[in-house]
């Protein structure tokens, strides 16, 4: 996660004559002047391929860093075991370098008919009912493949599914095995994308906006100046008195044993200081 980031424009004429101004972020783990350099350079590469007819959308999909406030570091600050950074909606999530999340959303399956479908408008006890029959089916899945592996791991209830934590060992990113693992256990395609390219493992530990009533926030990191950063911190303090006691998991189940790993025993310690203790709250 680079900590410095800036906004540079390339303006040039293209082919046809028209002027054209492109913009981009650019990065640096080292200094803001980096970071301008490299936005410099990309707002120019993103011209080129406007004018060489290329659309613009499929440019560097995937390849930027993301671009997060930096919230915590957990362990050394030359090799981080993890950082909880705030995300372009504004909830807090852990990147972990090495201790494996994978989470796994349940199936959103139609009803069966007009009459489940009517059930399933007006009748909360049928969509409880529903609900738990997918989580059910889910855990027995985990527990089968936990149990034929020999896996060790803590699982977790969240809103739409379940998130395991792998307590064995510590984990690589980017290798095609974790991918593999995390692909047989059903975590869905685009989690397993951004774990390669991002490196790192990633886990919400605050609430969705809209799911405690709240909006979005009105401008995105980085900002450009104080005002707009003060923007961003009124929006902070409505969101984080809306989120107050509210949790994002709660724990149903572990397997084996807990390594003495010591990067794995702080992420479980961090993390769970978002998991509800009491049941029947409500998940966001």
């Amino acid at each position: 996660m680079p900590r410095f980031w800036a906004k540079q424009s390339h303006t040039a004429k293209d082919m046809r004559g028209k002027t054209l101004t492109c913009s981009a972020w650019g990065w640096s783990f080292e200094s803001l002047s980096e970071a301008q350099q490299t936005a410099t350079e990309r707002a120019r590469r993103i011209f080129d391929r406007l004018n060489t007819g290329s659309r613009p959308e499929h440019y560097d999909y995937l390849e930027s860093p993301l671009r997060e406030e930096i919230l915590e570091m957990l362990g050394s600050e030359q090799e981080p075991a993890a950082m909880i950074t705030r995300n372009r909606y504004g909830a807090q999530v852990l990147n972990a370098a090495r201790v494996c999340f994978a989470d796994i959303d349940f199936p959103k399956t139609k009803p069966a008919g007009f009459l489940n479908s009517l059930k399933e408008l007006f009748s909360r006890k049928h969509r409880e009912e529903r609900l738990r029959a997918l989580e059910e089916s889910a855990l027995n899945a985990v527990d089968r493949w936990a149990q034929s592996m020999k896996a060790s791991l803590r699982v977790y209830r969240t809103c739409a599914g379940l998130r395991l934590l792998f307590t064995d060992k510590l984990y690589d990113p980017t290798a095609g095995a974790t991918d593999d693992m995390l692909q047989s256990l059903g975590s869905d395609p685009l989690y397993r994308k951004l774990t390669r390219k991002q490196e790192c493992f990633r886990a919400r530990l605050s609430p969705k906006p809209w799911r405690i009533g709240c909006f979005a926030p009105p401008i995105g990191y980085p900002w450009l100046d104080s005002q707009t950063e003060r923007r961003y911190r009124d929006w902070l303090k409505g969101y984080e008195a809306k989120s107050s006691g509210r949790a994002v998991c709660r724990l149903l189940k572990e397997y084996g044993s807990v390594s003495d790993e010591p990067a794995i025993r702080l992420v479980i310690a961090r993390h769970d200081r978002c998991v509800a203790e009491n049941f029947a709250i409500n998940l966001v």
